[in-house]
């Protein structure tokens, strides 16, 4: 459902959205958010997502919806004063994205502490420093977006949401920027850095992060890069690699003592070509928790994986059964691969 401003083509009135009991997705095609609005939308209960868009957006980004969400708002290209009204909705706003808007200040954001229920958090560099003392302590999962921009010092106000869990950088972190303010994200469990790992950017302050057990480093791991530090996290248990990692990326990561969960590859990207069979199974046998690998690669280089494994020594899981490798591969690889797998390689579907 869409609501338009004055001079289009037609409006809907504040008071009838209440009455609209099967409207879910709402777009707001306006400048401005009315008391009368927000009042109506308080009672809107089957809403579950508000979309208040500046004229000059064309298309919205709706934020990906979750089963436990109360509302999810996306506001583009619109006025600093909208945001004035998220806590006079009377609903509770879990997930907020930002997108567009150039004329926020620290006092425009300031209405988000208001907002206690708000759990996740969707922004760019530009706006990190405006949300200094502004972020909501439940705030629990970040996206910071474009962070071609970033810096070190523009990371300090996350260190104050102290039950940030997820934190997604996105859009390819400079080289110059440090990952030591995440050490003081106390309760930091998911780290996504997106856009490629540069050459000066050390994972080293990743060590300290005593409660980070899922990370992804997707968009290309060059070679000059050493995963050593992660074999050091006291608690990773699940990594994803894609967009790229060579033989000697993999070798760096060799005897990771508690990784579980294994991923080379994206499904939305092509096939891994940059590591070779030889070195994937070089790393699966020395991380003796290992148990899944998530492989999407060429078809000879998972063959070739599937055969190496299988003649491995894999090692014991406890004293009395030997160690099972799970090994998942895209729908066509695995209908090719499922006839050749072993008693302690099993080939599923991904």
């Amino acid at each position: 459902m869409r609501l338009l401003s004055a001079g289009a083509k037609y409006r809907c009135p504040a008071t009838r959205l209440c009455q609209c009991w099967l409207c879910q997705c709402l777009t707001l095609w306006c400048q401005w958010c009315s008391g009368e609005l927000a009042a109506a939308l308080s009672d809107c209960s089957p809403l579950t997502q508000l979309c208040p868009t500046g004229p000059e957006v064309a298309e919205p980004r709706w934020p990906g919806r979750n089963l436990w969400d109360r509302l999810s708002v996306s506001l583009q290209g619109v006025t600093a004063d909208t945001i004035s009204h998220l806590a006079d909705l009377g609903r509770t706003v879990t997930q907020l994205e930002i997108y567009d808007c150039p004329d926020l200040t620290v006092g425009s954001l300031k209405p988000l502490t208001r907002c206690r229920e708000l759990q996740r958090l969707s922004v760019t560099p530009a706006d990190l420093p405006l949300l200094r003392g502004q972020l909501p302590e439940g705030l629990w999962c970040l996206n910071v977006r474009d962070c071609t921009d970033l810096t070190t010092v523009s990371l300090e106000p996350v260190t104050r949401c102290r039950e940030l869990r997820r934190l997604t950088l996105s859009g390819g972190v400079p080289d110059t920027v440090s990952l030591e303010p995440l050490t003081r994200c106390r309760w930091l469990e998911h780290l996504t850095l997106s856009g490629g790992v540069p050459n000066t950017v050390s994972l080293e302050p990743l060590t300290r992060c005593r409660e980070l057990w899922v990370l992804t480093l997707s968009g290309g791991v060059p070679d000059s890069v050493s995963l050593e530090p992660l074999t050091r996290c006291p608690k990773l248990r699940d990594l994803t690699l894609s967009g790229g990692g060579p033989d000697t990326v993999l070798d760096s990561l060799s005897g990771c003592p508690r990784l579980e969960y294994l991923t080379l590859g994206d499904l939305q990207r092509p096939a891994e070509t940059a590591f070779t069979a030889a070195a994937v199974t070089r790393l699966v046998k020395s991380c003796r928790k290992l148990d899944r690998l998530y492989l999407h690669c060429t078809a000879d280089t998972g063959r070739t994986v599937l055969t190496a494994l299988k003649e491995a020594d894999l090692g014991r899981r406890s004293y009395v059964w030997p160690r099972t490798i799970r090994l998942y591969v895209p729908g066509e690889l695995c209908r090719q691969l499922k006839s050749q797998e072993g008693r302690w390689v099993k080939v599923l579907e991904w």
